[in-house]
């Protein structure tokens, strides 16, 4: 069998090293065809060896990357492998900038949006590059150019094949959190029907949403918790509610015959309209965390990023949520363009009052705005004074809590990085000033 090596790189932002989902999925594609390994530099100390090592009789690497630091790691770990064989990039940033990603001498091809049919596709090319042309979701460079191919169509969840779990150290991702002993995640849904101006997600999705069927969701998940020995299981995904009928149908089989807890994350506008009954029906149904992007404590700011929201239906549900069990984190963005330091600081108020308001909600993140390429608020941003990376390199340099926003002065700017990664790594809530 051919051998095929994927590589999942350090984001950054590691604190608890989730499973790789989406090169596990990939390899799910191709496992009775070739033969995989996966290496991952988060968990794996001896990685750049092992890269140097494998890659020589490997048909390929391929490599994930969403933008920031894990471009600089995907780019280290590329620059061992490409002495040996292919380098196959994929993952959030090759599919917002794939000509510019393209331009970077490391890379072959580029796998565009959802890999799973791809992939196999690109491999069996791989000895004729002629063929190419006509395997859509792909990028790639010969001797006229870079050429980016159409996009291929929304994948349903339900065609993706059991995951290959024996390819990884299992034990090294379980991880006690979320109140969670033994705590392993899972995709059951890709895309997002909304359209925040700050997320990359209906660039990528188009504001598709595709999920698992109640029934291949159970299946899974009661895979998982008997496998491993799981008390909870996190759905990491972006928006686990969209088919609320789903949601109550899979409550009803964890109160059945699954005894296992479990994290999500929600939209505010899910549970406007909730009554005390359904967080009730939550909570039976083994719900133990829902995750919410609040983003602001300002109308105009939450009316600008397109969140469909007002302030006064976060503080409702608020309420809602501070008479039940169910434990609740709330996303915040500070920074984002025309943002004032009154609106900044009305934020960093909002969110004391909703800790006041609900013994159940845990330390919020606080995240730097960070301008996305092809999102509708980057061209705002640039208008503003943003100057965008013009190499794949530079787009290394783009940190999660540390970004030189030009409509933010010094003082304002270092403070704002101080409250993130204090809310990051802190378990209890800090009042802040600016």
């Amino acid at each position: 069998m051919d051998k095929v090596l994927l590589v999942f790189p350090k984001t950054g932002l590691d604190k608890y090293a989730q499973l790789p989902l989406g090169l596990l999925s990939i390899a799910s594609t191709l496992v009775d065809d070739y033969e995989v390994e996966i290496i991952d530099q988060r968990i794996d100390e001896k990685w750049a060896e092992k890269v140097e090592l494998k890659s020589r009789d490997s048909i390929c690497v391929g490599v994930t990357s969403m933008t920031g630091v894990q471009i600089a790691n995907a780019i280290e770990i590329s620059k061992i492998a490409k002495k040996h064989t292919k380098l196959i990039w994929g993952g959030v940033h090759p599919t917002l900038l794939p000509h510019q990603t393209l331009q970077n001498k490391y890379i072959d091809i580029i796998v565009l949006g959802e890999g799973e049919v791809t992939f196999p596709l690109l491999l069996k090319a791989l000895k004729d590059p002629k063929r190419f042309e006509h395997i859509r979701g792909i990028g790639y460079k010969d001797s006229k150019g870079i050429h980016v191919n159409e996009l291929r169509d929304f994948l349903d969840m339900n065609t993706v094949s059991n995951l290959p779990y024996h390819l990884l150290e299992i034990e090294k991702y379980l991880t006690k959190r979320e109140g969670f002993k033994r705590c392993l995640s899972l995709e059951t849904s890709r895309g997002c029907p909304h359209d925040c101006s700050f997320c990359s997600n209906p660039i990528i999705h188009k504001r598709l949403w595709s999920c698992l069927n109640v029934e291949n969701l159970i299946q899974k998940t009661k895979y998982l918790q008997n496998r491993f020995k799981l008390d909870g299981i996190v759905y990491q995904e972006d928006n686990f509610f969209v088919n609320i009928l789903r949601v109550k149908k899979f409550c009803e089989a964890i109160q059945k015959d699954i005894n296992i807890g479990w994290k999500a994350n929600c939209r505010i506008s899910y549970l406007l309209n909730k009554d005390s009954a359904f967080l009730k029906m939550l909570e039976k149904g083994g719900c133990k965390v829902l995750q919410f992007g609040v983003e602001s404590g300002t109308n105009r700011i939450l009316k600008l990023v397109n969140k469909g929201i007002t302030i006064e239906d976060i503080l409702k549900v608020n309420s809602k949520l501070a008479k039940g069990d169910i434990i609740c984190r709330y996303n915040f963005i500070v920074g984002i363009p025309t943002e004032t330091q009154e609106e900044i600081q009305s934020t960093l108020d909002f969110i004391e009052k909703l800790q006041s308001e609900n013994a159940n909600l845990d330390t919020p993140f606080l995240n730097l705005y960070t301008p996305w390429p092809g999102t509708k608020l980057f061209d705002l941003s640039i208008e503003k004074g943003f100057k965008s990376p013009n190499t794949l390199d530079g787009w290394s340099k783009f940190n999660w809590n540390t970004w030189n926003l030009p409509w933010l002065d010094k003082k304002t700017s270092k403070v704002l990085e101080d409250v993130s990664i204090k809310y990051r790594n802190e378990s209890k809530y800090f009042s802040w000033t600016i």
